[in-house]
């Protein structure tokens, strides 16, 4: 078959089955730009609230002198693709209070209060109606925690607490809970098909556009299909063999969760990295905890929730929270890493943040934040920079920085006007 004989996606006709190739520099059909071949942007946003452990968040000096507090130690291995920035800020109240700071966190928009529900679209959103045409999904939105439902004593809606993600200032974006499901919506693998392998149904396919390539892309294509299998005997080990008491069962959520926090964490960001490797989506949010969450995490020793631990920002539980999602964070960051792509990885050509409403549980001087990927040579990456003093210390500045380099100048975002330096 002839370069040109190839589309984005291959199409299994009567199995409606379709699966999203990597970028590939031997065929121009499947390159995000078929004149330049230049490998597509990326934007990933991973929250977890409630603040965090503030005495080991720190980092100083940039390059091969980059030192690391010890809440980034599992950081160390992609360092020089990270960018630690602190001293940002949502100032006007708009991430103060438990009940709105994930609605406000990617939007820098103050929720209202009472009965009308009223935040603002999200910059993933925003960012997916600009380049989401040029992929099958416009954005990939997931969750680790359920959504909360109600009012907050404050007066606040709930809805503020468990959702990043929104499309407008009345719509928040539904997260995929489900890894299977998520994993179904890459691949459009749907009905009888959900427990049949993906790479069973397009072998053949996937060995023609082998046959049609260079090298390179063939490894690409090979590394691709067992990152398949990987994550698909994950989804089947979970579904067969964890064993666990009725009582228990009854307390988790049923239909294919994980009973693992750190297992339902690790397959979601296992869905972001495959997302991003196929070119299925260019834009993805991930809600690793709500605000006032109740996340249990018995794997680190102890059996309380996140917000409780919370209030003692400082304590050794706190401290092994704080350590527990940056290393999700890092694990994610080392599968884009390992992905080459173009002259760099899919790292190179994203940016991906995790972020904290709140740097205590109850205080919102600073937004905990790490920025990792270069968005193809946008950022320059592996520095510590600190805005505390600075004039425009504006979290929203940062986002529209990012948007800019994404190709999407905005005028404003949220409650700011003008780019970040960075």
């Amino acid at each position: 078959m002839s370069a040109h004989q190839f589309t984005r996606r291959i199409v299994l006709k009567g199995l409606c089955a379709s699966v999203a190739l990597p970028w590939l520099e031997s065929i121009p059909a499947l390159a995000a730009d078929p004149l330049k071949k230049t490998p597509p942007k990326r934007f990933a946003f991973l929250f977890f609230g409630d603040g965090v452990h503030t005495p080991e968040w720190w980092s100083k000096s940039e390059g091969s002198t980059l030192e690391l507090g010890p809440a980034f130690a599992s950081l160390n291995k992609v360092k020089e693709k990270v960018t630690f920035i602190h001293g940002l800020q949502h100032p006007g109240g708009v991430c103060d209070g438990h009940a709105k700071g994930a609605a406000g966190i990617l939007s820098g928009t103050h929720p209202t209060g009472g009965r009308e529900i009223r935040a603002a679209a999200s910059l993933d959103q925003l960012l997916a109606k600009r380049v989401g045409d040029a992929t099958p999904l416009p954005s990939l939105v997931l969750a680790c925690e359920r959504p909360i439902s109600g009012f907050h004593e404050s007066g606040y809606s709930m809805m503020y607490a468990s959702h990043v993600s929104w499309s407008s200032a009345v719509s928040p974006v539904p997260a995929e809970l489900y890894p299977s499901l998520a994993f179904d919506s890459l691949f459009e693998c749907k009905g009888s098909r959900t427990n049949a392998s993906v790479l069973d149904q397009v072998r053949e396919q996937l060995g023609e556009v082998s046959r049609s390539v260079s090298s390179s892309d063939k490894a690409r294509i090979d590394e691709y299909a067992n990152s398949i299998r990987e994550v698909e005997s994950r989804l089947a080990k979970l579904q067969t063999t964890e064993s666990v008491s009725d009582a228990i069962k009854s307390l988790r959520p049923a239909n294919g969760l994980p009973n693992r926090l750190d297992d339902h964490a690790r397959l979601m960001c296992d869905m972001i990295a495959l997302a991003f490797q196929t070119d299925r989506t260019r834009i993805a949010t991930l809600l690793l905890t709500n605000n006032l969450s109740g996340q249990a995490y018995p794997f680190l020793g102890f059996q309380g929730v996140h917000h409780g631990y919370s209030h003692d920002h400082k304590g050794k539980e706190f401290q092994a929270i704080t350590r527990f999602w940056v290393k999700q964070y890092a694990y994610l960051l080392e599968k884009l890493a390992a992905t080459q792509e173009g002259d760099g990885t899919v790292l190179d050509n994203s940016c991906v943040i995790l972020a904290n409403e709140q740097w205590t549980a109850h205080t919102t001087e600073r937004v905990p934040l790490l920025m990792a990927g270069g968005l193809g040579g946008k950022i320059r990456t592996g520095r510590s920079l600190d805005f505390e003093t600075s004039r425009n210390r504006k979290f929203s500045s940062l986002l529209m920085t990012v948007s800019d380099r994404m190709g999407l100048k905005l005028d404003r975002f949220g409650n700011s006007t003008e780019q970040l330096e960075i």
